[in-house]
């Protein structure tokens, strides 16, 4: 059940991403942003950014679950470790991309 609403989170950023992608390439394309087209593409960006953010912290949480019941001891506390590594990577992956996406937002607009 886990899995299956972190597979499904996962999925959904990464429609969200695609979509934001997609709108940026139309509009590069056209004329530059209005304020208001900036400012809600900005919106939905901040949105997705959330969104990866939570993602990384269910995958963390499921990783962590994995390794309680999967190791004990020292291993449990190593894959634990790498748990945590695995979700604090992914969070700056995800703030990465916010910020070309704003970056980007930013030169597209007047």
């Amino acid at each position: 059940m886990k899995k299956a609403l972190t597979s499904m989170l996962a999925v959904t950023a990464a429609c969200y991403g695609l979509a934001l992608q997609a709108h940026a390439a139309d509009t590069a394309a056209s004329a530059p942003l209005t304020k208001q087209e900036a400012k809600d593409l900005k919106t939905e960006s901040d949105a997705a950014y959330k969104a990866r953010k939570k993602v990384a912290d269910a995958n963390e949480a499921l990783n962590k679950g994995d390794c309680e019941v999967a190791a004990d001891g020292s291993t449990e506390r190593a894959c634990k470790k790498d748990a945590r590594a695995a979700a604090k990577h992914e969070k700056a992956e995800a703030k990465l991309k916010h910020e070309a996406e704003k970056d980007a937002i930013k030169s597209e607009s007047k």
